[in-house]
């Protein structure tokens, strides 16, 4: 997914429900005389899930492979640890759903299908899949394995048809980056700010998504939908999980990393445990946050793993589609350059077509290691900000 349409800022008010419809629907089908970046599955008529629907996808889908089974493609385990304190070892893949409900809100607002508007060959026609011009589909963008000629290893029609295991897809790519980056913090996937990177990754391992380049407000603060300022993508997702649209998730006021640890290329180093209560104030702090997901703590943290892989946060594997790379997954940012600006490609997803926690209790070894966080930022926070 890059370079972004984010359409789900304008639509977030109305893309969510089943009757609405969005002003802006690209579908870019196969037989779409104006495919002319070759977009290789015919768009299937559909009409998107209630709210309440979404909501327990976001919640299935989260859980990982291990618990979706047949409703969504293969996903491989992901590293969890990184030293601090935990070693490095396998876990199966799980995802925050407050992170893929945000995400997916920026990607589509929500929207698996609906009535196009262009191209103009299709419009007036039914609601039907949401397809970018070049060829991100559905809720989740999916791009990689899209186009004519390609053969993934996953079911491409599904992608097209199933708001599910379109999610399901999505988060594959997204695995594929938590494996593919540096550590944030311990590198735990039940806390949502150990997502920052791969969250950046998802869009693009470009300048463009540095919190430090020139191009943003270095006062921006956190990312506000309703105002809608320049920021960087993952910023922008952050945001939307502090800023839920319409209160379709609780808010959660997330941490950001000190900027100053970030570098200045499109690819930062590793992280330590974001503490800054905004992207541009590490004078005041934040807690990070544990997934409120249903079964957030199932798979457990802490236990014994395999060897640890050397480099990035994956244990082993990586995950096809293009998923290992650290190009782009997510649309990119559009307007905000400067130096040294890169894309390095890999289009996983588009992300053109827009834009009451539940319990489960956290594993012990979370618990530990949360609280060894704790205190580290602690003795961190004494030295102030770098």
């Amino acid at each position: 997914m890059k370079r972004a349409l984010f359409l789900g800022a304008a639509m977030a008010a109305t893309a969510v429900t089943s009757t609405a419809r969005a002003q802006y629907c690209p579908s870019y089908t196969l037989s779409s005389p104006s495919n002319d970046h070759g977009c290789g599955v015919e768009a299937v008529p559909g009409e998107n899930p209630s709210p309440a629907a979404w909501t327990g996808i976001f919640d299935l889908v989260s859980r990982g492979p291990a618990v979706w089974g047949d409703a969504g493609p293969s996903v491989p385990d992901i590293g969890q640890g990184c030293g601090m304190p935990e070693p490095l070892h396998d876990v199966p893949a799980r995802f925050p759903c407050e992170l893929l409900k945000a995400i997916a809100m920026v990607e589509s607002g929500w929207r698996q299908f609906c009535e196009p508007s262009e191209p103009a060959d299709q419009a007036g026609n039914g609601s039907q899949t949401i397809i970018s011009f070049d060829c991100g589909y559905g809720v989740g963008q999916v791009t990689s394995g899209m186009h004519q000629g390609e053969s993934p290893d996953f079911d491409r029609a599904r992608v097209a048809s199933d708001a599910t295991y379109n999610l399901a897809t999505g988060t594959r790519i997204l695995a594929g980056k938590w494996i593919a980056t540096e550590c944030v913090g311990d590198n735990q996937p039940a806390v949502v700010e150990d997502w920052y990177t791969a969250t950046w990754a998802y869009n693009g391992l470009a300048y463009i998504n540095n919190p430090n380049n020139p191009n943003y407000d270095t006062e921006r603060g956190v990312y506000d939908p309703a105002i809608n300022n320049a920021a960087p993508y993952q910023e922008k997702v952050f945001g939307r999980i502090e800023h839920p649209s319409n209160d379709l998730w609780p808010s959660v006021a997330l941490a950001y990393p000190n900027p100053g640890d970030c570098g200045s290329s499109g690819s930062p180093p590793a992280l330590p445990e974001p503490s800054c209560a905004s992207p541009t104030d590490c004078n005041a702090t934040r807690e990070i946050h544990a997934t409120m997901c249903d079964g957030a703590g199932e798979g457990g943290a802490g236990g014994a793993g395999g060897a640890a892989s050397a480099g990035g946060n994956g244990a082993g594997g990586t995950a096809s589609g293009g998923a290992s790379s650290s190009g782009g997954e997510g649309p990119g940012n559009g307007g905000a350059g400067g130096a040294n600006g890169e894309d390095e490609g890999d289009e996983g997803c588009s992300c053109r077509a827009g834009h009451s926690a539940p319990g489960g209790a956290l594993g012990l070894g979370l618990a530990v290691g949360l609280a060894a966080i704790a205190r580290a930022r602690k003795a961190r926070r004494t030295r102030g900000p770098r």
